[in-house]
Order: structure tokens, then C-alpha cells, then sequence
């Protein structure tokens, strides 16, 4: 390990709340405020620069750990979804990845448990059907087979969604085939499939030949 003696400690106007580090009279690095406060830093001192890089990596972890606690405040949320505000920010890739991973390894990020939290409220709430269910959660990062594991868990009864949505927001006139075909690709949109939409249809209006 080879020790620099820190010759200057410059802040400059267009770095705010960083610190270059001179040494030996040549830059060495940048490193923040809080990093600088963290390992003593002061002019005359030896160090060596990994001893700086660890400093400022553990400073800027447990400033994410931090934010991350804050931004779960709100509400739970999905691994990807707390690094893209990690790193909209203003934390590197790398603390970021770290800071999710540390968060789901004590268990208070976990992309099973959100997407089956989400999914149920999806259903119920909504009122998607299982194909909206699934596109929702892919779009909060979460893989395919989560996805995919969340809808199949859930006991929803998606006819009875169905007939909530046509008596609902959904209401078309029933006796007129335009109406209906506008109903069924609204229900579609929502996320449930043709057949499923068909045959529930049938069972509120008992009018078969609507549909064909």
C-alpha cells in the first residue's frame, strides 16, 4: 500500500458538495462533503487512495440505504422500480444495484410478495382481467414467470369481474350487435380473453347469436 500526503483540499464552485483531493501536489480524486467529514480528511494527512475509494463508496451506500428507506415510506414497489429512482437520483449504477440488493436481502423489497399484492388489487379493484394483470407487472419489472405465478395464484373469479365491468362502466346496450362488439373489445383492452368474454356475455344477455 502506497500512502500520498494529502497537499490540498480544494472545493470547487462548479462541484457542489465535493471535495478534490490533492496529493503529493497532484489531483488524486474527487469525493463528497460527507466522505471527506467520514474519514478526517485535512491537509498534511497520509492515505492511499483505495482507503478514499472505500470511504466514498460506503458514504454513498448508506445515503442510498437511506433514500431507499424514504421512497419504501410510500409504499412497496418492485427491485427495478427502486434502482430507476436511485438512479433518476443521482446514485451510480453500482450503489444502486447494491442498495436494492441489501434491501431485498433483509427483505424489505421482495418482487414475489409486490406482485402478488399488485395483481390482487389489479383484479379486484380495476378489474383486469389476467393478460392487463400481467402487462402491469412487466411494466413494474417484474420477470415473466412472476408475472405469470402472481395471476394464477390469485382466486378471482374473472366472469364476475366481467359482469361487474358490463353493469358498470362498461354498460352498452345489449340488444344492439355495434354495442356490443364495441363492449367486447373494451373488455378485451381490459385484459381477458375472447372466449372468456364470449361465453360470460352469453350468460348475462342469453343471447348467443349476439357474439357470432
Amino acid at each position: 500500500m502506497i500512502l500520498s500526503k494529502i497537499t490540498a483540499l480544494i472545493q470547487p464552485p462548479d462541484k457542489n458538495g465535493r471535495v478534490d483531493v490533492y496529493a503529493d501536489g497532484e489531483y488524486l480524486m474527487s469525493i463528497s462533503e460527507d466522505a471527506a467529514l467520514e474519514s478526517g480528511l485535512r491537509v498534511g494527512m497520509e492515505i492511499d487512495e483505495k482507503s478514499l475509494k472505500d470511504i466514498e463508496h460506503s458514504v454513498q451506500l448508506t445515503k442510498a440505504k437511506s433514500k431507499a428507506y424514504d421512497y419504501l415510506s410510500y409504499g412497496d414497489m418492485s427491485e427495478k422500480k427502486l434502482f430507476d429512482k436511485l438512479t433518476r437520483y443521482g446514485f451510480s449504477r453500482e450503489i444502486a444495484l447494491e442498495c436494492v440488493e441489501d434491501m431485498r436481502q433483509n427483505g424489505y423489497i421482495d418482487n414475489t410478495r409486490y406482485a402478488a399484492d399488485l395483481a390482487y388489487s389489479l383484479a379486484n379493484v380495476r378489474l383486469y382481467g389476467p393478460r392487463r394483470i400481467i402487462q402491469e407487472l412487466r411494466l413494474r419489472g417484474i420477470d415473466s414467470q412472476t408475472a405469470q405465478y402472481a395471476v394464477e395464484s390469485l382466486d378471482t373469479d374473472f366472469k364476475q369481474s366481467i359482469k361487474a365491468l358490463v353493469s358498470g362502466r362498461l354498460k352498452r346496450d345489449m340488444t344492439d350487435p355495434k354495442e356490443v362488439k364495441k363492449l367486447i373489445a373494451a373488455l378485451m383492452r381490459n385484459g381477458y380473453d375472447y372466449e372468456t368474454v364470449k361465453s360470460s356475455l352469453r350468460e348475462i344477455a342469453d343471447e348467443e347469436e349476439i357474439y357470432e
